[in-house]
């Protein structure tokens, strides 16, 4: 299907990506119709084309990442980084109307065939075909073109401002930017029975505004400010700032036309930077709306299908949507007016040229992108393996056939070079978004993409599975591979609670295949140098982790689809643990401080206690807090006369009875690709790179340290006990 991408470099294009899959709380929406913002979209649009200098000036913050990930990695792994980064190509677009296709197994409401209305970026994208949650789609009814139902999410970002005003019939507001969100306010107060003053920089979009129905029109250059207020005597209840701007004028301009106790609501992209003294000579109220209702950017209400009941959440962005079409069914709101011209998606370059171009050339309303019947083709049945866009030969034909499952950021700039560097041929790749998928086999060498995940599993081509999901995914996937009969390498976790566990490490011993997981640590040249020299004698190990914030909503913290970071990414430091050791873990204690409203196991300020198999000891500090100026990673190891410090995998400085070594490198390495070639070697002799009783051990140890926080006791790590 067809699909519109741009750049981060603002290079728009069209392409042909796989389609999206039904998760059980989605629908499959085969759009009609979709409408690019004249205001975000070209917003982003104008960002992209700014010159590397003028975006650096404006993100001094990533350029502090830069110059961070140089002075560790070295200048030209960064370099490669940040031109990977500045190609990568993303779905844009947030609002649209098509049919329903297919409809997931927890959906209630929808049916295959029913006209929808769908928001959301990342979901409502400029596609043939999307999969959006169902609490971010709505009903149109049969009297409402598809056309103007495109528009409905951008008509109900201006709805939630106008709720958040407080609008009551006869007041007097003005909405500041008569861009298409203020077009659709202004048609919107003019249906809720309000006096509506259109002021914008533009003497067109005023007169546009008129036409929709307000009831007075001002230029910003004609002395606005006088002319609102000696129309409405004391000025007006309350002021939409729907306006994009780089200085504060439109807000000052809303302190000025407010009456005593007005309301200014900030809809649009303006700096907040408001003197104090305007505010409080009339004592005005302000607030800043955020998208189109509530419920959005939540987690529970967006993606898992919870709604908020009636009686305590009268307007959801869900009901904001069915609102603004019901008024059109009820002839009180017309959107199809602002409809400037329809595109068919094969020219949207063109249309986002249109909107980066001159203002006297910009379209005055919406550009909508129209999609034929023939861009769906329908979802192949399930184990069919993937379609095949003209496969390229592959230099390495001789290698492991490797099929990749989530081409996301770590897979494709990490493992997949590792990979190829180490001599595996890149045959599949499938799962994570169309346009990541399409773009591995794009500018990574994959010879084909795969329509699903399970495509690349049931592959007949594909000898080895390489998982990089999300954490949630990783126990079913791997199980699925292991029983085809692929080895597999998953990144880490390879589970989230011990039943998956349990089920995957059965697999593997049936299937009597190759299964590594992730733990390059261990890999690493430094580590293991490390190992050497400490010998066998039990060790008394501190390891502190200064892992750096993410933020609460990101998905890792998520329970179900990232399992929290101490059973994502703590592993990797037990695991590093056992290496040095060579002894099992035996008990472990826990203890965290951080925010109290996460779960204990999403926290991330952790302390944990180890004891080994060999009478071995150690200490890791994980931890969010501090500055992010410190190196990651330090471990400390000590045992006779014999002490090592390991700096970040960057330097090793080894003592022994007043003698100091030192060795390192200029460039950190963390064993990644050290562990892609054991793991291809394993693949070939068919000798596992770690024990699968080590992947147990670790694991099981990763799910105890979470025991341990929620009980405050140490919790022995023992075998995964099985019926017999």
């Amino acid at each position: 299907m067809k699909q519109v991408l741009q750049s981060r470099s603002g290079l728009v294009v069209v392409r042909e990506v796989p389609e999206p899959r039904c998760p059980p709380g989605s629908i499959v929406v085969r759009n009609a119709f979709s409408a690019i913002s004249s205001g975000t979209e070209r917003s982003r649009f104008a960002e992209s084309q700014k010159s590397l200098i003028a975006r650096a000036r404006d993100r001094p913050d990533l350029v502090r990442d830069v110059v961070r990930q140089a002075r560790g990695e070295g200048i030209r792994k960064t370099r490669s980084a940040v031109q990977r980064k500045l190609a990568e190509e993303v779905a844009v677009g947030y609002s649209s109307a098509g049919h329903v296709v297919r409809v997931g197994s927890a959906v209630r409401g929808f049916m295959p065939g029913d006209r929808v209305a769908c928001a959301g970026a990342g979901f409502a994208n400029h596609a043939a075909v999307i999969c959006v949650p169902s609490n971010l789609c709505a009903r149109v009814p049969s009297t409402v073109p598809l056309e103007s139902a495109s528009l409905t999410t951008i008509a109900a970002i201006a709805l939630h401002g106008i709720r958040l005003a407080g609008v009551q019939v006869g007041d007097r507001i003005a909405v500041i930017g008569c861009g298409l969100v203020g077009q659709a306010a202004c048609r919107l107060l003019r249906s809720a029975g309000a006096e509506v003053f259109a002021i914008d920089v533009d003497e067109n979009r005023v007169a546009d505004a008129l036409a929709g129905g307000a009831d007075h029109g001002f230029s910003t250059v004609d002395r606005p400010a006088e002319r609102v207020l000696e129309a409405s005597a004391v000025g007006v209840d309350g002021v939409l700032i729907t306006a994009a701007s780089a200085s504060s004028d439109p807000l000052l301009l809303a302190a000025e036309i407010a009456r005593d106790r007005g309301t200014l609501v900030l809809v649009g992209d303006v700096p907040v930077d408001l003197p104090r003294a305007p505010l409080y000579e009339k004592e005005l109220s302000f607030r800043i709306s955020r998208s189109y209702g509530p419920g959005r950017y939540d987690v529970e209400y967006e993606e898992r299908g919870l709604d908020y009941p009636i009686g305590y959440v009268r307007w959801t962005q869900q009901r904001n949507m069915q609102c603004v079409l019901d008024l059109q069914e009820r002839a009180l709101l017309d959107l199809g007016s602002l409809v400037a011209d329809v595109v068919p998606i094969e020219k949207a370059a063109e249309a986002y040229a249109r909107l980066g171009g001159d203002e006297s050339e910009r379209p005055q309303g919406a550009l909508l992108l129209s999609y034929s019947q023939g861009d769906y083709e329908g979802s192949p049945p399930a184990g069919v393996a993937a379609r095949k866009p003209e496969p390229r030969a592959s230099s390495l034909e001789g290698g492991t056939r490797i099929g990749l499952v989530g081409p996301g950021g770590f897979a494709t700039s990490v493992l997949v070079p590792a990979l190829a560097e180490a001599g595996a041929r890149l045959v599949l790749v499938g799962g994570g978004s169309g346009p990541s998928a399409e773009a591995a086999q794009r500018n990574l060498g994959f010879e084909r993409v795969a329509e699903s995940e399970l495509a690349v599993i049931d592959d007949p081509e594909v000898e080895a599975v390489v998982i990089a999901t999300r954490h949630g995914a990783h126990a079913e996937l791997t199980t699925r591979a292991l029983a085809a009969g692929k080895h597999v390498f998953c990144e880490k976790p390879l589970a989230l609670d011990q039943e998956e566990l349990a089920r995957v490490l059965d697999a593997a011993r049936e299937s009597q295949r190759v299964l590594l997981v992730g733990f390059n640590r261990r890999f690493s040249p430094l580590l293991r140098e490390l190992r050497s020299f400490l010998g066998e004698a039990p060790l008394v190990v501190n390891y502190r982790v200064s892992a750096g914030r993410v933020s609460s909503s990101g998905w890792v913290h998520d329970l179900e689809e990232g399992g929290g970071r101490i059973i994502g990414e703590s592993c990797h430091f037990l695991d590093s643990l056992v290496y040095l050791a060579g002894a099992r873990i035996r008990a472990v204690a826990a203890t965290a401080a951080g925010d109290p409203s996460l779960p204990l196991q999403a926290r991330d300020n952790v302390v944990v206690s180890v004891t080994l198999g060999d009478d071995s000891v150690g200490t890791i500090a994980y931890v969010a807090a501090g500055s992010a100026s410190v190196p990651k990673e330090r471990l400390e190891a000590f045992v006779g006369s014999r002490t090592g410090i390991l700096d970040d995998y960057r330097t090793l400085d080894l003592y022994d009875e007043g003698h100091q070594r030192k060795q390192g490198s200029r460039h950190q390495d963390k064993g990644h690709s050290d562990e892609i070639r054991a793991f291809l070697e394993g693949v070939r002799s068919g000798v596992l790179p770690v024990a699968l009783e080590e992947i147990e051990n670790v694991s099981l140890a990763a799910l105890a340290v979470v025991e341990s926080l929620r009980t405050g006791a140490t919790v022995g790590v023992g075998r995964i006990e099985r019926e017999s």
